[in-house]
């Protein structure tokens, strides 16, 4: 009798993305989001497409974000960042776990200034998820430690960040994600993010994922 294949334990992919934000007031303003996942191993490629409103609440300590008064994302001059919004994604054809998802969203996320103009921001993050028609919601936390630095009309800021993802289907945390990774803003109406990822599921047949990210952001308004 022959023995079934063991699982991949570690997947390469790449993962492209582009975010417009257009601000509509100093506290408010729309998000939108075009991804996709390209797997080395499989050359699979899967999709996804989201639209969001972020409403803001002024920051506490005005004194502290002088150095990112003037970038281009006003989320860093913020203490309250609240969004909502929905999501849709799919997953290639040819994949042998093909799915098609569309996932309302809601997000709270405080930030906090300490010294040395260290911003660390606490994003919680429940995605009512439903995939092939069935209901999985799952929760996000999200912890990230950041630092801009000035560079004359230009900024650097790098970043380090740590997620747990809380699935319903399974009552535990199953996922977690480790981030490194850089903003390079041009100017005040494009950014360019690049990050590498080292992501670890306990309940998937792919147990590690490295991947590298390509994001362009571009601000109107």
């Amino acid at each position: 009798m022959g023995l079934p294949a063991p699982a991949q334990q570690t997947e390469n992919e790449f993962w492209p993305e582009a975010d417009v934000f257009v601000k509509l007031n100093e506290n408010l303003r729309l998000f939108f989001l075009a991804s996709g996942t390209r797997i080395e191993e499989q050359g699979n490629n899967d999709g996804s497409l989201g639209v969001y409103i972020d409403f803001f609440t002024s920051p506490l300590f005005k004194k502290r974000i002088e150095l990112v008064a003037k970038r281009a994302d006003v989320a860093r001059n913020k203490f309250l960042q609240i969004r909502v919004g929905y999501a849709y994604s799919q997953s290639s054809k040819n994949s042998a776990q093909s799915f098609t998802e569309h996932t309302p969203t809601i997000e709270v996320t405080p930030r906090f200034y300490f010294p040395k103009h260290i911003l660390i921001t606490s994003r919680s993050r429940g995605d009512l998820r439903f995939r092939n028609g069935v209901f999985t919601p799952r929760f996000r936390q999200r912890l990230r430690l950041e630092r801009t630095f000035e560079l004359k009309r230009t900024a650097l800021i790098p970043y380090a960040q740590a997620e747990a993802f809380y699935d319903w289907r399974y009552d535990v945390f199953n996922r977690f994600r480790y981030t490194a990774g850089m903003e390079w803003e041009l100017n005040k109406r494009f950014v360019l993010e690049t990050y590498c990822v080292r992501q670890r599921d306990n309940r998937s047949s792919t147990r590690f994922v490295n991947a590298f990210d390509l994001t362009a952001q571009f601000y109107i308004r």
